[in-house]
């Protein structure tokens, strides 16, 4: 049965999602405007506005948010999709328009993490920690290599942060799936802005010199793989 009052809680629900996102990213931006350079600033307050249109944000979040709240009946599950998608979204967005992870938004996340599991799931409690850990722990190791042998960083430690705590979602199971997605994304989509970067007769060696935000393909993957265990399709065709 069609259950109206989920589907309008949840579209004010996802509403204040994004209200509060569009403030924390904001005041980040403002943030790290005053302690850089006021061409930083300039940069970063112009194309704030054309990161996301506001209305389409609004929609998506309210959109996303009353299906995930007639889906899962107030369950306490909701609240773990919610702290889950309003997260990587965040963490998205920043490292999108900054190169930075927001490490208080990840800390905050792990912290509403682990009190869920303590109310509602106290078994998948060392799983979820055990895909922190190794989440955590593969693109550190990484990072470490490649800036070894390569003399110049790849991987950020803020990358490293936020595949553990997608881990802590996914598990370790699904970490490998969710790298996965991540690299292929982020190669179509590198792929296509490099190409017209190119087009516009950038230098190629500029090009490949190019800092390109990985954690948005992270969140990408983590979503896709989060809700394809959620609804079974994961176990049924990937076997975990």
């Amino acid at each position: 049965m069609f259950d109206i009052t989920s589907l309008a809680g949840g579209t004010v629900i996802g509403a204040g999602m994004a209200w509060m996102l569009e403030r924390w990213v904001g005041l980040f931006l403002k943030q790290l405007a005053a302690e850089h350079s006021n061409g930083f600033a300039q940069t970063t307050s112009a194309s704030n506005s054309k990161l996301f249109a506001r209305l389409g944000f609004y929609a998506t979040m309210s959109i996303g948010a009353a299906v995930l709240s007639v889906w899962r009946q107030w369950s306490p599950e909701f609240l773990n999709d919610i702290i889950l998608v309003s997260t990587l979204v965040g963490i998205a967005w920043i490292d999108r328009k900054t190169l930075l992870i927001e490490g208080r938004m990840v800390a905050l996340a792990l912290v509403l993490r682990l009190l869920w599991l303590s109310y509602f799931a106290p078994h998948q409690m060392f799983n979820s920690l055990t895909g922190l850990l190794v989440g955590a722990g593969i693109l550190y190791l990484i990072g470490f290599l490649y800036e070894t042998f390569r003399h110049r960083q790849g991987l950020g430690e803020g990358d490293a942060a936020v595949l553990g705590l997608i881990g802590m979602w996914v598990g370790w199971q699904g970490l490998g799936t969710v790298l996965l997605i991540a690299a292929l994304s982020g190669i179509l989509i590198g792929g296509i802005s490099l190409l017209r970067r190119r087009q516009s007769n950038q230098n190629i060696h500029e090009l490949l010199q190019t800092q390109i935000p990985f954690a948005p393909f992270l969140c990408i993957g983590g979503l896709l793989v989060y809700f394809l265990q959620e609804t079974g399709f994961a176990g049924a065709f990937f076997g975990f």
